[in-house]
Order: C-alpha cells, then sequence, then structure tokens
C-alpha cells in the first residue's frame, strides 16, 4: 500500500510538473504560442543569410561512425541550404528523458530530438510533439514498414529512421565443446546455461537492473509464453498465469548469470559476452558489429539465432525515431532537414553504419540496404539477413498493447498512454524483476506488481475520462 501511495503521488507531481511546463509555454513569445502551421509544402523559406537560421538536433548516437556520418550530411544539407545550420547536441540514452523535459519546461528551442518510446504517448497527449503528417505525406506514407510511424488522435507525432531486432547471440564454440546443439527450445537454452557454467565462465547474461534494457529482454519472455501487460482494449492482462510463468522461466536463468547482473542494464551484458565471460546474451546487430571491430577473433566462435523463450514467435523490436518540438523556432525548416534525412540516400547512408542493427523503415530503402558492400557486411550477410527475416516478428511493450491474445501473436499498434509509469526506470516491471533476482518469491513479487498495474491503469483512467481504446485490430 506504501507503494501505491508514493504512485500516487508520483501522477500528482507528474500533473504538476504538465501544468508547468504548458504555463511556461504560455508565457514564451507569441512566436511560439500561436497555432501549429499545416503547411502544403515543408521546403525552408529562403534565409537571411547574414543572420543564419539554427535548427538544434538532439540525439544520443554516439557511435563515432554514425556521428561522423551525420555531421557529413549536415554538411551536404547546410551546402545545398546556405543560411541554415543544424546544431549537434549529444546526450546518453539514460538522460535523455529528464534532459528533454527540462528543455520543454524551459522554453528552449530544442528542435528535432529523438523520442523515448515510453513518453511519446504522454508527450503528444500534452501538445509538446509537432504534428508531422506533411512529412510523412512528402516521402510516400506507403512506403513506410507497418507499424514504424507513431500516429496519435489521428496524426503523426514521430518519424522512424531504423528499427532493431533483438536475437539470441551465442558461443557456438562453446557448445560444440560441450556437446550440445545449438538451442531451439526454452528447455535447451536452460541446459545449456547451467552446463556451461563453469568456472569464470556463465552460461548468460540477463539484465536485472532498475533499467530499459531488464524491461524489454523479459517482455520476450511474457509474450513468447503467451501473455501481455495489457489487453488492447486497456485492461491489464499482466495477472493471467502465463505472466507467472514467463517470470519463473526468467528466474530459472537468472541462476547462470554473472555475480552482479541485478543491477546490469545493456553495457555490462554486452560487455560480459564480448570479454567471454557469458555464453549467451540477448541483443540486437550493433553486438555483431561491435565483436567484429574489438574482438575479430572471437566472430568466428559466433552466431545469432531466434530467441527461443516459448510457443510464440515474437521478439523485440525498437524503433528510433525523429520528434520535433511543438515551440521549435524554426519549425518548418525543422521539418525540411528532417524529411531530407530521413528519406532516399540519406536514410540509407545513415543506417548502413551499423549493418543489421539499423534496418531502414523504408521499404524503397530496405532492399539497397542489404546490398551493403562493407567487409562486415559481406562477411555476416547471414546475420544481418536473420534480423531482417525477424523483423516480421518484432513487439515492444511500450508501443504495441494486447499483441498476444487468445494464444496468438498479433502485432497491435496501440500504445498505452501510462506506458512511463509501468515501463520507465524505475518502474513497477523492472523493481519487480530486480526484487526477483535478489531472491523475493517470484508469484508474491508479480501479484504485486499486478496490482500496482491495475492502480496505475485505474488512475491514469480516472484523470483522462474521455480516453478510448481505438480497440483491436
Amino acid at each position: 500500500m506504501k507503494r501505491f501511495k508514493v504512485l500516487r503521488t508520483n501522477w500528482m507531481m507528474r500533473n504538476a510538473l504538465v501544468v508547468l511546463i504548458l504555463a511556461l509555454a504560455a508565457s514564451c513569445s507569441s512566436v511560439d504560442v500561436k497555432p501549429l502551421p499545416t503547411p502544403t509544402s515543408v521546403a525552408p523559406a529562403k534565409p537571411d543569410l547574414s543572420s543564419p537560421i539554427i535548427i538544434p538536433f538532439f540525439t544520443t548516437e554516439s557511435d563515432p561512425q554514425q556521428l561522423a556520418v551525420l555531421q557529413s550530411l549536415i554538411n551536404e544539407y547546410q551546402n545545398l541550404n546556405p543560411g541554415i545550420e543544424v546544431d549537434i547536441t549529444l546526450a546518453s540514452p539514460a538522460s535523455r528523458g529528464t534532459r528533454l523535459l527540462t528543455a520543454l519546461a524551459s522554453g528552449a528551442n530544442l528542435g528535432i530530438f529523438e523520442i523515448e518510446p515510453a513518453l511519446m504517448s504522454e508527450w503528444a497527449d500534452a501538445g509538446y510533439l509537432l504534428p508531422l503528417d506533411d512529412v510523412v505525406t512528402n516521402i510516400g506514407a506507403t512506403d513506410f514498414v507497418e507499424g514504424s510511424l507513431f500516429r496519435q488522435n489521428g496524426s503523426v507525432y514521430a518519424v522512424p529512421y531504423a528499427v532493431s531486432v533483438y536475437g539470441l547471440w551465442v558461443r557456438k564454440d562453446l557448445f560444440e565443446q560441450a556437446g550440445l546443439p545449438l538451442p531451439t527450445t526454452y528447455n535447451e537454452v536452460l541446459n545449456a546455461a547451467k552446463v556451461l557454467t563453469k568456472g569464470e565462465t556463465y552460461g548468460i547474461a540477463l539484465p536485472a537492473g532498475q533499467n530499459i534494457a531488464t524491461v524489454n529482454f523479459f517482455s520476450t519472455f511474457l509474450w513468447q509464453n503467451n501473455g501481455d501487460y495489457f489487453t488492447c482494449d486497456g485492461n491489464v492482462a499482466f495477472g493471467e498465469p502465463q505472466a507467472l510463468t514467463a517470470i519463473q522461466r526468467w528466474q530459472a536463468l537468472t541462476k547462470y548469470a554473472p555475480p552482479g547482473f541485478a543491477t546490469w542494464g545493456y553495457p555490462e551484458q554486452i560487455d560480459a559476452f564480448v570479454n567471454g565471460r557469458v555464453a549467451m546474451t540477448m541483443y540486437a546487430g550493433r553486438l555483431g558489429v561491435q565483436i567484429e571491430d574489438t574482438h575479430p577473433d572471437l566472430a568466428n566462435n559466433v552466431t545469432v539465432i531466434f530467441p527461443p523463450w516459448g510457443d510464440q514467435k515474437v521478439t523485440l523490436g525498437v524503433w528510433s525515431r525523429f520528434a520535433i518540438a511543438s515551440g521549435t523556432k524554426n519549425k518548418n525548416e525543422a521539418k525540411a532537414f528532417l524529411q531530407w534525412l530521413v528519406s532516399g540516400d540519406r536514410l540509407l547512408r545513415y543506417d548502413s553504419v551499423l549493418p543489421g542493427h539499423m534496418i531502414p523503415p523504408l521499404k524503397s530503402v530496405r532492399e539497397e540496404s542489404l546490398n551493403n558492400p562493407s567487409a562486415y557486411a559481406q562477411k555476416h550477410a547471414d546475420w544481418i539477413r536473420s534480423f531482417y527475416d525477424w523483423s516480421a516478428f518484432i513487439n515492444h511493450p511500450a508501443m504495441n498493447m494486447g499483441s498476444v491474445n487468445g494464444n496468438q501473436f498479433h502485432r497491435s499498434d496501440i500504445v498505452p498512454p501510462w506506458a512511463w509509469e509501468v515501463f520507465g526506470t524505475p518502474g513497477i516491471v523492472d523493481t519487480m524483476l530486480q526484487d526477483v533476482a535478489i531472491g523475493r518469491d517470484p508469484e508474491q513479487a508479480w501479484h504485486e506488481a499486478v496490482n500496482e498495474m491495475q492502480q496505475t491503469v485505474t488512475t491514469w483512467k480516472s484523470m483522462h475520462p474521455q480516453w478510448k481504446s481505438p480497440g483491436c485490430n
């Protein structure tokens, strides 16, 4: 009950903050509070060359090669459009949400930014995001892969530049030495994790810290075992017995994870695999690129397979999307640059930096991206092709509500509007899993999480009585 009181307090603080932000937005200059324009074209107006137009660009993609390509593309755009400058700001994924909210609250000219999946619905509803329907129309709405655009209340508020698909990376040499086949079922994974845990080597890396990595990885256990967090009409589904089965299967594997995993996120579990401490870990295509770059001798002993946690063929897919703040000073110029960046050969060049990890959202670009001439893409074409093939089976906890229903997976594009309270950091799911990882009874922790989830949804609905789910597909 104490945790519920804290949760309700968080809701009150969050809504007070929303009021504060809206008040601050209203106190900005008249330019910022005019109704949002709906131009027929997003081509920027001819600028006054004596006073360059600045387009802020906020990114967490800090890979040196990605930044080099991004800067090259920006230079190219600026040469084509004299008088316009794109100003890059870097931030870590962990601090992205807080920094963006602070910028919005202060009335900063935020510009273009990568948006956290769990915050998209809330920020669109609050009016923080600029509608991008004209950008999508100009690129070609039918060219976008199904489910890649973020829509709410009939408008597009975030456009994608890539999707990352998650597989299970395995040390095939360790499997061969132990006389084990590559796993195709959960029981085979569990047995392999047990057999391969020897000395300083552990069977599997499963992050259990209070972070999105923990939520994301566990979600694949939940979906594959015929469970989900919510139904597509917005009711809590996590109380069904399938969810407890998923938790118990996840917990059984944690027995073969390295010490300290209860505080791990993405970086620690990646390092554990790259440095040979674990035989298996789940991640997207970037891990293969990192292995080839830093431990090329290991690359020949590694492969990636579809995660086999249960009956349903479904895995995690994380869409990376750009949004534009509604208070951005130069809206049309920002939209024009964004449209240019996420289409055509510019999108291809940007996504080709990390083959297999950044899969383009445009059908017209996808096939060409598979013909990447880089040495890595030629050597590991099988890895890359697997991620592309698996993209048909992706789901995300904060983006796809009610995708598993009646023991069937059909991806829903309904976003749970209370996503941040459930999947944020810390949230209900990662807190539950960390508790289980450090020894709490799984069933007890699950019951408490179900109650908190129900209270969260009930509280949110009471504060938004007008909300209705668009309904099941």
